[in-house]
This record gives structure tokens, sequence and C-alpha cells, in this order.
């Protein structure tokens, strides 16, 4: 199934997918990196064999926000996309073949900055951040979030980022992970040792594709929301 959206008044775009059945289906709220929704299409197939729907909305389209100016998504445009995420999860929460009680957030680079969102401000039951954002250059606009997030009512994110990331770079995230750790009981974090950034996209050049830490990052989310389920 596949939505658009014209209207400020209505969800963003965004495509659904459902596994095999009527449901209801537990549901994993895909979100994409900088490089825009096309980079999310690949992860959707790899949660509905698992056995949950997909919501993959595009949260760049309304905005006009590409890679060139991606530092938008988390200054200028923050709140409204903090509103048009919040409104997916009241769609989802509509959709008869969707378990309503069930509901997780898997975000990539810049998807993972708004996975945390959800969960750490309990609209979604726990999230997973692949080689998320957690810090981005003064010039960017930094403002202390995601870590602002968090608090000690937060819902469990986990964390998985790469020793060797060249993109969101360890000496600026491990603080914040530690800072988040300090706030939220259930923050949780796993660090590959000799893995960079984009580590499951194939035509990346920065950093490289890495099979193993893909299937292992795959299995510990799944793992995670299996333990979250409700």
């Amino acid at each position: 199934m596949v939505v658009h959206s014209a209207s400020y008044a209505e969800p963003i775009y965004h495509e659904i997918r459902y596994p095999e059945g009527d449901g209801p289906f537990p549901v994993v709220i895909a979100l994409h990196t900088s490089g825009g929704f096309k980079t999310v299409k690949h992860q959707i197939s790899k949660y509905k064999k698992s056995g949950y729907a997909v919501y993959a909305p595009d949260f760049f389209r309304r905005h006009g926000i590409s890679y060139r100016n991606r530092f938008n998504t988390w200054t200028t445009y923050r709140l409204k996309i903090e509103s048009e995420l919040r409104l997916i999860v009241e769609v989802i929460k509509q959709d008869t073949r969707s378990d309503k009680k069930n509901i997780f957030a898997v975000g990539f680079s810049n998807g993972g900055y708004w996975a945390s969102f959800l969960a750490a401000r309990k609209h979604v039951n726990a999230a997973v951040s692949h080689y998320g954002v957690w810090r981005w250059p003064p010039s960017g606009g930094w403002d202390g979030f995601p870590a602002n997030y968090f608090d000690s009512s937060s819902n469990p994110v986990f964390a998985i980022h790469g020793a060797k990331d060249s993109i969101q770079k360890p000496r600026f995230v491990f603080g914040q992970l530690d800072l988040i750790k300090s706030r939220s009981h259930t923050f949780r974090r796993h660090i590959f040792p000799d893995v960079g950034h984009s580590w499951d996209c194939r035509p990346c050049l920065k950093d490289g594709y890495n099979e193993e830490a893909t299937r292992h990052a795959l299995k510990m989310t799944l793992d995670f929301f299996e333990h979250n389920k409700r």
C-alpha cells in the first residue's frame, strides 16, 4: 500500500507493507537516512519477513530536505517532523491490521535520531538506532538533541554503532551515549569494534559494507523488539 499526502492536515507520504495473513501484526516504523527515502527501501522486506507490518514514512519530502540541507531536519523542521511522526503513530493505531500494543521504530543514520525520539518520548514501545545521528557539527545548529528527548520515564532505546564510524564519529557520539545512559535506565548500546557507518549499504563507498555487522544488527534489533513486546 502506498499513501501520498499533499495536504499538511494529512500524514506525510508513507508506504506500508504487510506480511502474509490478516493480522493484526506488530509494526515497525522504518526511518531513512540523509540519503532520502530510497535508502530505506531495502530494509522493509527484512522486517516484513520477520512478521512485522512496516510503515516507512518519508520525512524529507514535505519540507524539501535533501542530503545538502540535512541539518534542517533537526533544526528548522525538528518540531514539524516530531508532529508528523506522531501522526504516523496515530495512523498505525487506526489500522485494523496493526497491533496497537506493539509498535516499534528502527532508524538508520538520520532516521536513528527519529527512532530515538519516538521511543524516548514514549510514542512507540521501543526503538533501535543503527549508526544513528547523536550529534552534528555546531555549524549545523546542534542543540543537545536527541539526548534531550531522554529522561527516567523513556521507553527502551538500543543504539548500535561502529567504533570506526567516520560520519558520526565516536569521539563525539560516545559522550552522548554516556549522557543518555545516565538519564534513562532503559537505554542500551552495542559498539562494533571494526565497523564504520552504513554497514548495511552495499553501494556506499564511505566506511564500507559489512555483511556480518548487517546480519548481527538485524538479529539484535529483532531480539530487542521481541523482548519489549506487550
